[in-house]
Order: structure tokens, then C-alpha cells, then sequence
């Protein structure tokens, strides 16, 4: 049981880290939300999706390299060709 006194001390070193303590409503440093008298700002992170193509798309261009470093680049030319072309029968 947090005595008055135990009550004070905490609220001392709260306010003494204050400046280390991010606004999770305006993103400012100094306050807590519930003190903020700021508006909400909008912080814009990309969607999962996006995320999770970004990620598939650097793979692939990582295995298009190995694959690059290990034929030459007329063979790997080639070779592209011809998954492009067995990729449009499939569709056609």
C-alpha cells in the first residue's frame, strides 16, 4: 500500500523524467497524453500489405542477382524469355 509520502516521491520522479516522456497524441516530448493540449497529428506508416511486397519484391530482385552473378547475362536473358513466355500461354 502506497503510503502519502511514498505518493509524493513518485510524483517528484515523474516529473523530473517528464523530458524524456513522448506525447502519444501530438508526438511532443515533455508531457504526458492526458496533459496535452495539442491536436492529434497523423503519422503515416505504410499498410501490411505494402510491407509484406516490399519485402517479396527485395527477395526477388536478391535472387535475380544470385541468379545473374551465376549465368551470363545472355543465358539469364534468355531464360527470362522463356518463363515470360510460358507465362502468357498459361494466361492466353
Amino acid at each position: 500500500m502506497a503510503t502519502p509520502m511514498h505518493r509524493l516521491i513518485a510524483r517528484r520522479q515523474a516529473e523530473a523524467n517528464k523530458q524524456h516522456v513522448r506525447c502519444q497524441k501530438c508526438l511532443e516530448f515533455g508531457h504526458w497524453t492526458y496533459e496535452c493540449t495539442g491536436k492529434r497529428k497523423y503519422l503515416h506508416r505504410p499498410s501490411r500489405t505494402a510491407e509484406l511486397k516490399k519485402a517479396l519484391k527485395e527477395k526477388e530482385n536478391r535472387l535475380l542477382l544470385q541468379q545473374r552473378t551465376f549465368f551470363p547475362p545472355h543465358v539469364y536473358q534468355h531464360w527470362r524469355n522463356q518463363c515470360r513466355k510460358k507465362d502468357q500461354e498459361k494466361k492466353g
